[in-house]
C-alpha cells in the first residue's frame, strides 16, 4: 500500500494580500481573544428617517460605482458581529431594514481610515452606542 502525502493548503493563499499591504494588515484582531458577552442594557440604541437608494436602478447605481471606482480605486468595507447576553443566552444583533431585511451593522470605510475606527465611526453612524 503507498501512502501520497498532501501539500497542506496546495493552492491557497498563505498570509498574503492581493493589495500588497497597500491596505494594512489582514491579520484578525480577535484571534486567541476572549470574547466578553455583555447584557443588552449595556447598550443603547436609537432610531432615524429611513435611507433612501441613491440611485434609481441598477443600470444607475452600477454606473455611479464605475464612476467612484475610477476616483477612488477598490472600496473597502467592515462589518462587525455584536454578542450580547440575554436570557442566559447569547445572541447576534443585527439592524433590520424594512419589514424582511436584516444585517450586520457596518458598511463602507474612507480613504485611508483603519478597520477599527471605521467600525466605530459606522456604529456611531446608525446610533448603536458601543
Amino acid at each position: 500500500m503507498s501512502v501520497v502525502q498532501r501539500t497542506p493548503a496546495a493552492g491557497w493563499p498563505r498570509n498574503t494580500s492581493q493589495y500588497g499591504g497597500q491596505y494594512g494588515s489582514t491579520r484578525s484582531l480577535t484571534l486567541d481573544r476572549t470574547i466578553n458577552l455583555y447584557p443588552l442594557t449595556n447598550y443603547t440604541f436609537g432610531t432615524k428617517e429611513p435611507l433612501y437608494e441613491k440611485d434609481s436602478s441598477v443600470q444607475a447605481r452600477f454606473q455611479r460605482m464605475r464612476e467612484e471606482f475610477d476616483k477612488i480605486g477598490m472600496r473597502r468595507s467592515v462589518e462587525g458581529v455584536l454578542l450580547v447576553h440575554e436570557h442566559g443566552l447569547p445572541h447576534v444583533l443585527l439592524l433590520q431594514l424594512g419589514t424582511t431585511f436584516f444585517k450586520l451593522p457596518g458598511g463602507e470605510l474612507n480613504v485611508g481610515e483603519d478597520e477599527v475606527d471605521g467600525l466605530k465611526r459606522l456604529m456611531n453612524e446608525v446610533r448603536l452606542r458601543v
